[in-house]
């Protein structure tokens, strides 16, 4: 998601410049937090096609609700043949919903500060939940007055009983600082080497004023990969895989896998196991991105296939594999790869949608090995929605969020 925010600095007697700008930005961006709303209030039972969508491929999907919460800002399922569904919301509750019996309640709610994109922002499961009865939240905090990320895990009690599930026992992995309560990312997912992938955006602001994005010296601006294993010589409560990229370079976090990054708005894992995510962007281009190991991505020097910086060079940077305009919309949501049985005419096509516009989009993605960019794609409809996440279960079948009415809808045919 993205912050628009016009100030009239004509009337302030004093520039960024001459002042703290991490306090005068981060007042800024607490105090004009923007409300986002769609056109109109009632969904509708069928799309528009409109801008380039008008002339593309297009597929009529129906949203088919499921649950409704409060300002959803993630949507998850555990692993296996399980009946639960949870939910993140902004201000703090993890929901769980029994898709079959259609009850829901709060299993745990999280102190978080929700000042412009913070909140709780993101779940994931380990990998061999629920024989390992594990799962590990993003959650941004007040600590000592510093907006913080907060990683951590916790233990699940009862992780079958919907009654009785509980989550206790909270160890804390990563703390990182963020200088404004903007560009968070928050996605966090185990990947097929069992490994824990975190995506983190620059910090905020515009136009990285910190230069985090092209810093590998900091853990901002970056899609991190570590082990949650406890670190073997006790100096951290995660540990580093030894194939990281940058383990033993000078002048670079290990924890980083790749970099370049300004918002990564949700990332999945493909089925043949590619990290793809979405990287929300500042004036002109939203992006989908394949992430490899060690690749830089760009921000700040550019934004898609274009330069950001005056004079940058493009080849220098890992390009994403598509792009679209401020003509289709002005921030990406990320999806996953379709593998469900409901829609099959895009059976292994990446969906993804835009936030504001309320867009969805299938595309296919480049084949392994190659980074070509896609420019075909098929358009599923701008639906009266604002798309702030969606979810896959384990039958491949994708919902999508409604941030507006909190609504949680399945994806299927007409």
């Amino acid at each position: 998601m993205k912050i628009q925010i016009i100030v009239i600095f004509s009337l302030l007697s004093f520039s960024l410049s001459s002042l703290a700008c991490d306090d005068f930005g981060r007042k800024i961006l607490k105090t004009f937090n923007k409300k986002y709303e769609t056109d109109g209030k009632v969904l509708g039972s069928k799309p528009i096609f409109i801008g380039p969508d008008a002339k593309r491929k297009q597929l009529t999907i129906s949203l088919q609700e499921v649950v409704k919460v409060k300002e959803p800002t993630d949507i998850q399922f555990p692993p296996g043949d399980s009946p639960f569904l949870f939910v993140l919301e902004k201000a703090g509750d993890l929901i769980l919903f029994d898709r079959e019996k259609k009850t829901k309640r709060v299993l745990k709610s999280f102190k978080v500060i929700t000042d412009s994109e913070e909140g709780l922002l993101g779940f994931t499961f380990h990998p061999k939940y629920p024989k390992e009865p594990k799962v590990y939240t993003h959650t941004v905090i007040n600590s000592s007055n510093r907006d913080m990320t907060v990683i951590a895990e916790w233990e699940v009690e009862n992780p079958s009983s919907f009654e009785k599930m509980v989550l206790k026992n909270e160890r804390v992995l990563l703390e990182v600082e963020q200088p404004y309560p903007n560009h968070n990312g928050g996605q966090i997912s185990f990947g097929p080497d069992g490994h824990l992938y975190i995506g983190l955006g620059d910090g905020g602001w515009r136009a990285d004023p910190k230069n985090n994005g092209q810093n590998p010296n900091t853990l901002l601006g970056s899609i991190l990969r570590i082990s949650p294993v406890p670190d073997p010589n006790g100096k951290k409560p995660y540990s580093i895989p030894k194939d990281n990229p940058f383990v033993g370079k000078q002048g670079f976090l290990p924890e980083i896998f790749a970099y370049g990054i300004r918002n990564p708005w949700k990332m999945s894992f493909s089925p043949d196991g590619r990290l793809i995510a979405a990287d929300v962007g500042q004036d002109a281009y939203e992006e989908v991105d394949i992430i490899l190991s060690g690749k830089n991505y760009g921000w700040n020097q550019t934004e898609g296939f274009h330069c950001f910086t005056d004079g940058c060079n493009p080849t220098l940077y890992q390009p994403p594999f598509y792009e679209y305009g401020r003509d289709e919309g002005q921030s990406i949501t990320g999806g996953y790869v379709y593998t469900g049985s409901s829609i099959p005419e895009i059976k292994g096509k990446y969906v993804f949608g835009d936030f504001i516009q309320g867009k969805i989009w299938a595309i296919d993605l480049p084949k392994p090995g190659e980074n070509n960019k896609i420019t075909e794609i098929i358009s599923l409809g701008k639906w009266n929605i604002l798309i702030p996440s969606f979810g896959q279960d384990s039958d491949g079948e994708i919902f999508v969020a409604d941030y507006q009415t909190g609504t949680i809808y399945k994806l299927g045919k007409p």
